[in-house]
């Protein structure tokens, strides 16, 4: 019964009603997306580690140095598993990072970075061998290297023959475990390229420390933090996902904006979907009063009237997220590898579209509901 009124109810205005949940679609593509996207703005990507600790430049994450003399405090602290130090061979130019950063990183770089590996005897030519570079196998694969090849780099840092040209032999590839990503880089030997770099000596861009546990980590960061507080070279210190955060911070409060961003479609979709509904109810008001004299109750009517609502709410939601989730491997595939395993579309996120949904329907449903509820069947032959 109620299915035949709801059915009699969408198909009155099959365009109306196509409209109606085509603007809820691109509101839940919309909703799809951004929170599939979110993980790089909250930390929540799948594969940081949280006894992984960042010690980064207070003031500036992406240009600024620390000395690398701040590695000989940090060993010292109890907890501390290991310290490693790394800087970037970057330019001025954006496409440059996208095209991949190289690391000069210490001899533990692998030991501390766990996820990402490479065999033995790649790690003992890097140490061995101060023009040797290992690269991230997504980065090989897209610019066709092999071992032996010659992997050439510009960077802010002057060379030793008065250039920025930066030039290492192939000695192996690592693989990342999870984060694709984290493929496009190469790793060099940090004591060769310091010797050789003419500018900014015995300093480095970030300290990878590993901690004994995620909750030493956080003691440990608080003292490093407290130690260089009046230093001129303080320091900002966290786990992997928490300066993910921060980084991106530096830029803007991404996640208010996505939440702004959201909150502004729905609140314009109630409105679009409250006022559709309450012009359909209006204009089946001779048809409800009909009703009524045949039998139908008023809460039938009434319940009736919701179910429309939700069925209209809930197919917008069902063929958003759906689009959502072809989306996904589309945008990897299109990224060339560099978002595998950074979107993605959780139960969470699922679950979280069904209940704005079901909200959006009930609170769309509320007036034109009780009207026809309260509707006299006098009142809406003599309208009909």
């Amino acid at each position: 019964m109620y299915w035949t009124l709801v059915k009699t109810g969408l198909i009155r205005k099959r365009l109306r009603t196509f409209l109606t949940i085509m603007s809820m679609f691109i509101a839940f593509v919309l909703y799809g997306s951004l929170n599939a996207l979110s993980g790089m703005f909250t930390g929540t990507i799948d594969g940081l580690e949280a006894d992984n600790i960042i010690v980064m430049p207070r003031y500036d994450f992406f240009t600024g140095k620390l000395p690398i003399s701040h590695v000989n405090f940090i060993e010292t602290l109890e907890g501390v598993e290991a310290v490693m130090h790394a800087d970037y061979l970057l330019s001025d130019s954006i496409e440059s990072m996208m095209d991949g950063v190289t690391f000069a990183a210490s001899p533990n770089f692998f030991d501390v970075y766990t996820r990402l590996q490479t065999t033995e005897e790649a790690k003992l030519a890097l140490l061995n061998n101060p023009n040797a570079t290992i690269v991230g196998q997504l980065m090989a694969d897209q610019k066709g290297l092999k071992v032996g090849d010659r992997l050439n780099t510009k960077s802010n840092y002057t060379n030793s023959d008065g250039t920025n040209d930066w030039s290492f032999e192939i000695v192996g590839f690592y693989k990342a475990e999870k984060i694709t990503g984290d493929e496009m880089g190469a790793v060099i030997n940090y004591d060769s390229f310091d010797e050789a770099r003419l500018n900014q000596k015995g300093t480095v861009g970030m300290i990878m420390v590993k901690a004994e546990s995620a909750e030493t980590g956080q003691n440990i960061s608080r003292q490093i933090d407290e130690y260089f507080a009046n230093s001129p070279y303080a320091t900002r210190t966290g786990p992997e996902s928490m300066m993910a955060i921060e980084m991106a911070g530096e830029f803007a409060d991404v996640e208010l904006i996505v939440n702004s961003i959201l909150m502004s479609v729905f609140f314009t979709i109630l409105l679009v979907s409250s006022n559709t509904l309450a012009q359909s109810i209006r204009e089946r008001t001779g048809d409800i009063g009909v009703l009524k004299c045949l039998g139908y109750r008023d809460s039938t009517i009434f319940i009736s009237v919701i179910l429309e609502a939700i069925t209209i709410c809930f197919t917008a939601v069902l063929t958003g997220l759906f689009f959502t989730a072809i989306l996904i491997p589309a945008t990897e595939s299109m990224s060339g590898g560099l978002m595998d395993d950074v979107i993605s579309l959780n139960f969470g996120v699922i679950l979280g579209g069904f209940l704005i949904g079901l909200i959006i329907a009930f609170m769309s449903a509320a007036v034109p509901a009780y009207n026809a509820l309260n509707l006299k069947v006098v009142d809406a032959l003599r309208a009909g």
